[in-house]
């Protein structure tokens, strides 16, 4: 097991009982099209559909919930990705870097209660993709090259420096 994840469960003991429900990662990823970060799987298969310190859900594909489902969040008029193609034809400028599934583009990995999304950076190898952090109602987004568990750590910890969420309340 990761590390990282060792260190998160230290941090934030895992529910007793997950609320999604399980698969393939095998068939998530040929999906996709791409792998995922080993991480982020070991994240999905101890929390499920967990919310991280009553503010951020983590995209499952597994999950049974539509906002919370990674593939959901992918697609149609009300999905994280639409939104933001949406707003990339309006506002080209706000947007330097490709969309999933275009090459190395952004792929949705969380969503908050304020609206803001969160993006893995996925120009290189999966277990070193980025976070990109997109606030709900601006252009601006900051980028943490932290992996899933390091960011979950950090956030968890009350130690994410963050312009975009707001400040923590421990």
């Amino acid at each position: 097991m990761h590390p990282m994840v060792k260190s998160l469960i230290r941090q934030v003991p895992p529910p007793s009982a997950l609320n999604s429900q399980s698969g393939s990662w095998h068939d998530v990823e040929a999906k996709l099209g791409m792998a995922l970060p080993d991480d982020y799987k070991s994240i999905i298969e101890i929390y499920g559909d967990y919310y991280w310190d009553k503010f951020l859900y983590l995209l499952n594909p597994f999950s049974p919930h539509e906002n919370l489902n990674l593939f959901t969040q992918l697609g149609d008029m009300n999905s994280t990705l639409w939104a933001e193609r949406v707003s990339r034809q309006n506002f080209p400028e706000h947007y330097p870097l490709p969309l999933y599934p275009e090459p190395g583009g952004l792929l949705p990995l969380l969503i908050t209660d304020n609206g803001d999304t969160g993006f893995w950076i996925t120009q290189c190898q999966p277990d070193k993709w980025p976070i990109l952090l997109k606030g709900a109602r601006a252009p601006e987004f900051e980028v943490h090259f932290f992996s899933t568990a390091l960011f979950l750590l950090q956030f968890s910890g009350y130690k994410l420096r963050s312009l975009i969420f707001p400040e923590p309340s421990e």
